[in-house]
C-alpha cells in the first residue's frame, strides 16, 4: 500500500506543468548623432540570458549603416567593450573642425619710437653730436610688408563631408604722408626721397627735416638729402648737410652748413662756414666763410671771406662790407665799404683774374709740350742716324724707343694745337670782359679792389660812388 501510494505520488509530480526558460538577448548597439554631423554617441546594452556580447565588428557595421566614417575614436570604443560600459552614452566620433585662417598683418621695417643714442669711436668715447636722429629713406624703399590673410584649413564631419573654413580678415594698413601701396599689394613704400617719422597710427615720409628747437646736443648733426629747416639756432660745433635747401630761423654759431640748394639764415652767420650750390641770404655775417655757386646777400659782412659766382649785396642803405676778403663773379652793391678806421677790406669782382690764371697755366703747359716735342724730334733724328751706322738695322730696344718717341711727337703736336687754341680764346675773353663794378654810398681808404685783373687801392673817402674799369684803368667814379 505504501509503496503503491509512493509510486503514484512520483508519477503525479513528474506529470505536472514545466517552468519556461528566459529568452536569450544579445548585446546591442545604439548610435545617436546630430544632423550636422559634429558628434556621435554610442550606447551599449549588455547581453542577457547568455546572449552574445557586442563586438567591434558589430559597432563598425552599425556605423557604416549610418554613414559615420570619419572622426571615429576606436580607443574609446574598445574601452567601452573591455570595461563593459553599458547603458551610458559615450562620444565615439567627433568632427574635425575647420581651422580659421589667420588675419593679415602689417610688419613695419622701422621702429615707431626711435631711441636716440650717441656713436662711439674705437676707444669707446661717445660722440653726442652724431646721434642718428634722421632716418633717411629713398623713393621706392619698403616701409612695411603687408602679410595677406590665409584661407584656413577645411574640416570634416563624421559623415566625411567637408566643413568649409572661415578665411582670415585682410590687414588694414594705414598709409601715411608720401607713402603708397606697391602695385602687387605686398608692401608700403616711400613715394619720395625723405626721412621717415611715425605719426598718428602710420609712418610718414617727410621731404623736409624740421627741427622745432635749437640744433644742439638733443638733436645732433644732420645729414639729409632733402630740405632742412631749423626753427631755432644752430649751436656751436654742429653741422648740417642738406641735399637741397637749408633754412635757419635763428642764428648759426661756429658751425658748418653744406647745401645742394639755397641757404637762408634769418639771424646771423657767426664764425661759421657755409658752402652751397645756390644762393645765400643772411641777416648778418661776422667772421664767416661762405662759398656759393649763386648770389650772396646780407645786411653786414664783417671780416668775412666770401666767394660767389653771382652778385653780392650788403642790403639796405646801411649794408656794410668791412674787413675780410670778398670775391664775386658779378657786381657788388653795399651801403658802406670799409670803415672810418681804414680797415683793410679786399674786394675782387669778375673772373678776369681766374681767366688770366688759366691762361698762364695753359702757356706753361704749352711750353712743356713744346720741349717734349723738340726732345722727341731730336731723339728720332739720333735713332735714324744710328740705323744708318748699324747697316740699316736697329736693335729691339732701339725699335721700341722709335715707337715711343713717335707717340710722344704725335701727342705733343696735338696738345700744342689744343693749348694754342685755348690761349687764343682766353685772350679774347680777357679783352671782352663785362664792365663789372662795385657800387656803394660810402667808400673808405683801406679798401682794395680787383676787377678782372686790374687793381685799385682806395686812398681817400668817397660818397656815392662806383668802382669800375674806365679805359684800361680801374677807377672810382661818382654814382
Amino acid at each position: 500500500m505504501f509503496d503503491e501510494n509512493f509510486s503514484n505520488m512520483n508519477i503525479s509530480e513528474s506529470s505536472g506543468p514545466r517552468m519556461e526558460r528566459p529568452p536569450v538577448i544579445d548585446g546591442r548597439v545604439d548610435l545617436t548623432y546630430d544632423n550636422s554631423g559634429m558628434l556621435c554617441n554610442l550606447t551599449l546594452y549588455a547581453p542577457m540570458n547568455g546572449g552574445r556580447p557586442v563586438t567591434m565588428e558589430q559597432i563598425a557595421n552599425e556605423m557604416n549603416k549610418k554613414g559615420i566614417v570619419a572622426g571615429i575614436d576606436e580607443f574609446d570604443i574598445r574601452d567601452m567593450l573591455d570595461n563593459h560600459v553599458y547603458e551610458q552614452p559615450v562620444c565615439v566620433a567627433r568632427a574635425v573642425p575647420a581651422k580659421r585662417g589667420t588675419n593679415g598683418v602689417v610688419i613695419y621695417k622701422y621702429e615707431k619710437k626711435r631711441v636716440v643714442q650717441p656713436t662711439y669711436d674705437e676707444f669707446g668715447v661717445a660722440n653726442y653730436r652724431e646721434l642718428g636722429t634722421i632716418v633717411k629713406i629713398r623713393k621706392g624703399d619698403i616701409i612695411a610688408e603687408i602679410i595677406p590673410p590665409t584661407p584656413g584649413e577645411a574640416g570634416v564631419n563624421i559623415f566625411g563631408e567637408e566643413i568649409p573654413p572661415e578665411a582670415g580678415k585682410p590687414a588694414k594698413p594705414a598709409i601715411g604722408r608720401n607713402s603708397v601701396i606697391s602695385a602687387d599689394g605686398k608692401y608700403i613704400i616711400a613715394a619720395c626721397d625723405g626721412h621717415i617719422t611715425y605719426g598718428v597710427g602710420c609712418f610718414n615720409v617727410e621731404d623736409t627735416v624740421t627741427i622745432f628747437s635749437d640744433l644742439d646736443i638733443s638733436v645732433g648733426n644732420i645729414d639729409f638729402f632733402g630740405d632742412v629747416h631749423v626753427k631755432g639756432n644752430v649751436m656751436e660745433d654742429f653741422s648740417i648737410k642738406a641735399g637741397k635747401n637749408i633754412r635757419i630761423d635763428g642764428s648759426v654759431f661756429s658751425s658748418e652748413m653744406t647745401a645742394g640748394g639755397n641757404v637762408t639764415v634769418v639771424g646771423g652767420i657767426i664764425n661759421s662756414t657755409v658752402k652751397c650750390e645756390g644762393n645765400v641770404s643772411a641777416g648778418f655775417c661776422q667772421t664767416a666763410t661762405i662759398n656759393a655757386k649763386g648770389s650772396v646777400e646780407s645786411k653786414e659782412f664783417a671780416f668775412c671771406e666770401v666767394f660767389c659766382y653771382g652778385e653780392l649785396k650788403a642790403k639796405g642803405n646801411n649794408g656794410t662790407i668791412v674787413g675780410g676778403k670778398i670775391t664775386a663773379m658779378r657786381d657788388i652793391t653795399a651801403g658802406t665799404i670799409g670803415s672810418e678806421k681804414y680797415t683793410q677790406t679786399v674786394i675782387s669782382i669778375g673772373d678776369g683774374s681766374v681767366t688770366f690764371a688759366r691762361k698762364r697755366k695753359a702757356e706753361a703747359e704749352l711750353e712743356q709740350y713744346g720741349e717734349r716735342y723738340e726732345n722727341a724730334v731730336k731723339n728720332l733724328e739720333y735713332l735714324k742716324h744710328r740705323k744708318v751706322q748699324q747697316g740699316g738695322v736697329l736693335t729691339d730696344d732701339q725699335q721700341r724707343q722709335v715707337k715711343l718717341e713717335t707717340q710722344n711727337k704725335l701727342f705733343s703736336t696735338i696738345k700744342k694745337k689744343e693749348l694754342s687754341i685755348l690761349i687764343a680764346q682766353l685772350d679774347e675773353d680777357i679783352k671782352n670782359k663785362d664792365m663789372l663794378s662795385a657800387t656803394c654810398n660810402r667808400l673808405f681808404p683801406g679798401a682794395r679792389f680787383c676787377i678782372n685783373f686790374l687793381t685799385l687801392d682806395v686812398t681817400e673817402v668817397y660818397g656815392k660812388s662806383r668802382v669800375t674799369i674806365v679805359g684800361d684803368q680801374l677807377t672810382v667814379v661818382p654814382n
